[in-house]
């Protein structure tokens, strides 16, 4: 039995002399014995359990840690413990952000209060108190922004410190700045934008109320600005833009706001005025600031001037919305007056403006209610002395009233009726001529809006089929502008509609930017003289020689030249003498029904026998 006891005390012996191991820290330690006593071989298997559990805890728990280390880096977040009342500082996790401390230990948190802004420490320094809390702040360079979120600890004693968790929101707030930043401005100039403009307004409005101050709002608008899109390209317009942009910065005070609330639209809001004659003032100088800094390029000098619309607060509107539309009322005016310069709004504006709106409307319905009809003027060739085709002419009656082209046309182009109205007189035309005995041709005016609007070739193409017009009696008319507002698309629809039959001619040659560009971007069968320079003959000689040269050119291009606005016997014989083949003008014909010209269309007095014949005018 003692000996039994002796073997058993030695084998525990050895036990405890392997344990020694994980003492030290080594939890790989394995037991082993080599007792034949259940109870050495029951420990040993129990203590090889526990050792084994223990270290897949230690593993599990250097393994959380190191997640925690990860969590903490890809999060840029920071973590300590204050532990109270001895101020003890205890990292947390290997980022705790703790400044290097090689004396005594770290405690307090004032050394954390010096890398917060001094606007900010008042508040970050309140989070340790009572139940903590959490506060964005400024870093104190200036530049890093954090977010701290304090927690109080407790135990049975009561309040025993605070756990604090940082974490650095630079590039969020960063990111959420630049975001407010494109809400609130233009992309492009840096400006101001519509929204932001709206807010500044508001406001301005309310201390008006309050304080009974006066401010302006600018509409600004760059003149001739589309062409400069057109000619020269997009990127080039961008550039005018910003340019445009700068100078306003420049002879804006700093108290003002400068808006970009459309394409080359600006306003500035000019705050704290005691009267018009400030706004004026401002104006004035920009007009000429504008207009050198503008013209600097070549390219540019078709844009060099802005037109200025002003609205006076609170006299011409008590919100954002009214002073906006008031100066852009103001703006129009100046825009139909010549550009290059500013006007107030007034009431006469305004009820100019309400009644351009009202035929805005009345134009959309004016086809369906039939208040359109197609007028027409002949053409005379001087060869054969006969007319040989006519031209097809909207006209407009409204209200019992007969309004001139000049007025309803521009409004119609602007307000894009055109195009409904110019579909109206191209069917009207060929439905017209195909019922004519004698085989004259008949042309129709084209609008730009009508090319981009992409479907005339179809209508072209269905209009002969529906009417039985042959195609060679048809020609349309297009203008050098509506070429050069997007050269590429309007001459592959010309080139669609030429391949139909129909012939094109050029409309007011003479008048564009450049017409012998224009000549070669597409093969035309006829070039119509500006009236302008017909009007001028035998009273400037240099129209002369104008009408001269375009005659020489249409001989040179085996090309027609039809010379518009024949009005005196004395032009027209001029024209003839110099070689011109074609004449259409007053001196001609008038526009009129086509039931006037029963004569000339082969149908002798016709269904207008009750009427007296439009007489055309012979040259024999």
């Amino acid at each position: 039995m003692d000996q039994a006891e002796a073997i058993d005390r030695a084998a525990v012996e050895a036990l405890c002399e392997a344990m020694c191991g994980v003492v030290s820290g080594d939890l790989s330690v394995r037991l082993q014995t080599t007792s034949a006593d259940l109870t050495v071989q029951k420990l040993t298997l129990l203590a090889n359990f526990m050792l084994e559990t223990a270290q897949r805890a230690v593993e599990r728990s250097r393994a959380y840690a190191g997640a925690l280390d990860n969590v903490q880096r890809i999060a840029r977040l920071s973590a300590w413990q204050l532990v109270l009342p001895e101020g003890e500082v205890r990292p947390v996790g290997t980022a705790a952000g703790l400044p290097d401390v090689a004396a005594a230990p770290l405690r307090g948190t004032a050394w954390f209060l010096d890398r917060v802004a001094p606007g900010c420490r008042a508040a970050v320094a309140a989070l340790f108190q009572g139940d903590g809390g959490a506060l964005e702040w400024r870093a104190a360079d200036g530049e890093a922004w954090f977010r701290t979120e304090v927690a109080a600890l407790r135990d049975e004693g009561g309040l025993s410190g605070y756990l604090v968790i940082t974490q650095d929101i630079s590039e969020r707030r960063r990111a959420t700045e630049r975001i407010r930043y494109l809400a609130e401005h233009d992309p492009l100039t840096g400006l101001a934008n519509r929204r932001r403009l709206h807010e500044q307004l508001e406001g301005e409005l309310e201390s008006s109320r309050r304080q009974g101050t006066k401010f302006a709002v600018h509409v600004i608008d760059v003149d001739r600005f589309k062409t400069v899109n057109d000619l020269f390209g997009h990127a080039e317009g961008d550039r005018l833009l910003v340019d445009l942009a700068t100078c306003l910065r420049q002879e804006a005070r700093e108290s003002d706001m400068i808006a970009r609330i459309g394409g080359d639209e600006f306003v500035i809001l000019q705050a704290g005025i005691a009267d018009a004659r400030d706004a004026g003032a401002l104006a004035g100088r920009l007009l000429g600031a504008v207009s050198a800094r503008l013209a600097e390029t070549g390219t540019r000098a078709l844009a060099a001037t802005v037109s200025i619309g002003i609205a006076l607060a609170p006299d011409d509107g008590t919100t954002a919305e009214a002073l906006l539309s008031h100066a852009d009322m103001a703006l129009y005016q100046v825009k139909s007056t010549g550009r290059n310069g500013f006007a107030f709004f007034n009431t006469e504006i305004n009820e100019a403006q309400l009644a351009r709106r009202r035929m805005e409307a009345e134009l959309r319905r004016a086809c369906e209610r039939g208040e359109m009809a197609v007028h027409y003027q002949p053409l005379l060739e001087i060869a054969s002395d006969q007319v040989v085709g006519f031209e097809a002419l909207a006209r407009w009656r409204w209200n019992g009233e007969e309004i001139s082209p000049a007025v309803f046309i521009p409004v119609a182009e602007e307000s894009g009726s055109i195009v409904e109205i110019g579909r109206f007189v191209l069917r009207e035309a060929c439905r017209e001529a195909a019922g004519w005995p004698a085989k004259l041709r008949v042309a129709v005016n084209i609008s730009a809006l009508q090319i981009q609007d992409g479907g005339l070739p179809d209508l072209v193409a269905n209009a002969l089929e529906e009417t039985g017009l042959e195609a060679g009696r048809l020609e349309l008319e297009v203008t050098e502008s509506l070429l050069l507002a997007n050269a590429e698309a309007a001459t592959e629809v010309l080139a669609r509609i030429r391949a139909l039959g129909v012939t094109i001619s050029l409309d007011d040659f003479g008048t564009g930017y450049s017409s012998l560009a224009t000549l070669r971007m597409f093969p035309f069968d006829k070039i119509k003289l500006d009236r302008s320079f017909v009007n001028d003959l035998g009273r400037l000689g240099e129209a002369e020689a104008i009408v001269m040269a375009v005659l020489g050119l249409g001989r040179a291009l085996d090309v027609s030249v039809v010379a518009e606005g024949v009005e005196t016997e004395e032009q027209a014989a001029m024209l003839r003498a110099a070689g011109c083949s074609l004449l259409q003008g007053y001196l001609i014909g008038r526009p009129a029904p086509i039931a006037r010209f029963g004569a000339v269309i082969g149908r002798g007095g016709g269904n207008g026998a009750a009427r007296e014949p439009e007489r055309v005018h012979s040259l024999g």
